[in-house]
């Protein structure tokens, strides 16, 4: 029989989605300016269509790691495309997941250097040895630590997203003016089209997360707590978007040429809030760069073994060296969108897989049954 749903296990999955995603590109602003707020009131609309497009892959994954409890996370690849595209998928997958990571890492830089004007490496390091360590506690304990993360980062975007909408009550034509000054600004777009955008997004976030989603339906209790949790992370990750969209537009004078908008506009709205948004930066990038990290290891080698530990090292070290190469909104805008591309294929296996075959596959049995009767 069913389970009963275990709440504290729904908040802990879905705050650890939701924490995953909410990495370094999110949480300075970065990724939902070139997705969302540079379309202007748009962009709201295209996060209806992030929600929707994201709320059906997410179900399908978390749904199917609790089923299969596959070995190996990565083993969902094989499993929706065949051996042979799994494999590319596979390989593509660990190394986009490990390229991100260098990215965030290069957003923890940015970040620590704007606020506290540290050199930009040792923000890097800062963050990366801390990954590292939470990394080598295994899945379990990183889904626990980042799960209870992940609505605290929630709750700090909301309460952007009200202040944005306060500033708004007493001038209401700041949004027309947004809408017109947006295209003139010089931000860079993921998209010509608002619409798209939003799709490519969701997209991106499949793409990036597939292992992880399917560890954390594997870890739910039941499948339909792992269906619960699904839905819940990517309506609370939807909620962060909305909100951060209308902060940056009621504030978009303040963020033109920033590295890190959102630092800059909760410094504008207060010091304390700037102070204590930096450290929730912090600790997005932080919990972010430790899932995919451990995401990457995971493919050479289980939780807590010798050569597991072996890796991770090596790959957080690899990874802090090379995180300050490029500036950190040249590398959003180059990364993400070709990461959110390649998804789409995906996603058609994904379909597919759960819908049409499973057609053909239940329809041949009753065609030979009807043909027996004959």
């Amino acid at each position: 029989m069913e389970k009963s749903l275990n709440l504290k296990k729904i908040i802990l999955l879905s705050g650890a989605l939701s924490a995953y995603w909410i990495g370094s590109g999110f949480s300075t602003g970065q990724e939902i300016l070139q997705f969302f707020s540079s379309s202007g009131t748009n962009g709201l609309i295209a996060a209806m269509i992030f929600m929707v497009i994201t709320c059906v892959l997410t179900f399908l994954l978390f749904s199917i790691g609790q089923k299969k409890q596959f070995a190996n996370p990565y083993d969902v690849f094989e499993h929706y495309c065949g051996k042979y595209v799994g494999q590319v998928y596979i390989w593509y997958s660990v190394a986009l997941i490990y390229g991100i990571m260098v990215v965030m890492l290069a957003g923890a830089g940015a970040t620590l250097h704007q606020y506290f004007q540290l050199p930009t490496y040792a923000g890097i390091w800062i963050i990366g040895l801390l990954a590292l360590g939470t990394t080598l506690l295994g899945v379990e304990k990183l889904i626990n630590i980042i799960g209870t993360i992940g609505p605290v980062k929630i709750v700090f975007m909301v309460i952007v997203g009200c202040a944005g909408l306060y500033t708004l009550s007493q001038q209401t034509g700041l949004l027309s003016e947004a809408n017109a000054a947006m295209p003139t600004l010089g931000f860079n777009y993921a998209s010509s089209n608002w619409a798209w955008s939003g799709a490519l997004y969701a997209f991106l976030a499949l793409i990036v997360s597939i292992p992880f989603q399917v560890a954390c339906g594997a870890s739910a209790g039941s499948l339909k707590e792992a269906r619960v949790s699904a839905l819940v992370g990517v309506a609370g990750f939807t909620l962060a978007i909305v909100m951060l969209v209308i902060a940056e537009l009621v504030y978009y004078k303040l963020i033109v040429g920033q590295q890190v908008p959102t630092l800059a506009i909760t410094n504008a709205i207060s010091p304390v809030l700037g102070f204590i948004f930096t450290v929730l930066i912090v600790l997005c990038i932080y919990s972010a760069v430790a899932s995919f990290l451990l995401m990457t290891v995971r493919k050479f080698a289980a939780d807590k073994t010798m050569k597991f530990n072996l890796i991770a090292t090596v790959l957080a070290a690899v990874g802090i060296v090379f995180g300050g190469i490029l500036p950190f909104d040249k590398l959003v805008n180059i990364l993400f969108p070709f990461a959110g591309y390649s998804a789409i294929v995906f996603a058609c296996f994904m379909i597919y897989k759960e819908f049409i075959s499973k057609k053909v596959d239940d329809a041949v049995p009753a065609a030979a049954v009807i043909e027996k009767a004959k």
